[in-house]
């Protein structure tokens, strides 16, 4: 990622003999001026996974501004925090191109720009506390913001085909059956979250990872009914089930979390993914 030269923006520095005239001072006569500083995001995809005619086709990188103690008032917002849009709504507001949404981004994506949106609000050193899977004893723990990078899409390994509308075609080793799946959006994180509230209030359960999977597959040997779709993932045996989660998982562009953890108290060590606690946003002073 690189920084804007803002200093640019302004025209660089003023001079020694280009001070403005005493009668009038940039300040009396403008006002106080700042420009707020702007980040390039590479996305991890590459742009290569939207279809044709979205605004973020074949885009590679995403122009954000750098945290502000304006965004910070969006953190705290309880109206946003209570329906579970604060993080959305801080990406909106950090976003230079207003031609699309956070909701039209894709979740690896998003996932970028949230990372990078840290990084210029509160620095690259993340410290939260974690879990032992070892001891079970839960201690502060330092992450290295700046060492998350993108995924390696691996399509060889599931011999997937990926399609000009940023699909992938993939035979389920089991069944037989090729299915089509597209990458998750904002939206549909949005969707899920609502439905999950909605069940919640219907004391229902959750939304599991069959009705993920009817989200993300659009279609199962060539059809693309809704019905037919829903019918066959509640019947996929569950090899198929395992080899698809699996197969999303190393297909579909996103960050890559994994870094080193070594506990403090037992020396145990291991590569985990780096929890998205409270701290995230909020780090301690």
């Amino acid at each position: 990622m690189s920084i804007r030269d803002n200093e640019n923006r302004f025209g660089g520095p003023l001079a020694p003999d280009e001070s403005p005239p005493p009668s009038e001072s940039v300040q009396e006569k403008q006002g106080m001026s700042f420009v707020v500083a702007t980040e390039i995001v590479d996305l991890p995809s590459g742009g290569n996974f939207y279809p044709e005619g979205s605004p973020l086709h074949g885009v590679e990188s995403i122009e954000v501004k750098h945290m502000t103690a304006k965004d910070e008032d969006i953190l705290v917002n309880r109206s946003y925090i209570t329906k579970g849009v604060v993080l959305d709504r801080l990406l909106q507001s950090v976003l230079v191109d207003k031609n699309f949404g956070v909701d039209d981004l894709l979740v690896g994506d998003k996932n970028a720009l949230l990372v990078a949106t840290r990084i210029t609000g509160y620095g690259s050193e993340y410290n939260t506390k974690v879990l032992c899977p070892a001891c079970g004893i839960i201690s502060e723990n330092s992450f290295d913001l700046d060492e998350i990078g993108a995924t390696e899409n691996n399509t060889s390994a599931h011999e997937a085909q990926q399609t000009a509308n940023g699909t992938f075609l993939l035979t389920l080793p089991n069944s037989g059956v090729e299915v089509e799946i597209r990458p998750f959006t904002g939206r549909d994180e949005k969707n899920i979250l609502s439905s999950n509230k909605t069940r919640k209030k219907n004391k229902l359960p959750e939304l599991g990872l069959t009705d993920q999977m009817k989200r993300y597959i659009m279609s199962a040997n060539g059809s693309e009914n809704k019905k037919d779709i829903s019918d066959f993932v509640d019947v996929m045996p569950a090899m198929d089930s395992r080899y698809l989660r699996g197969a999303y998982k190393e297909l579909i562009p996103n960050v890559d979390l994994v870094q080193h953890f070594e506990c403090p108290e037992c020396t145990h060590e291991q590569e985990m993914e780096v929890p998205f606690t409270s701290d995230f946003f909020w780090p301690k002073s």
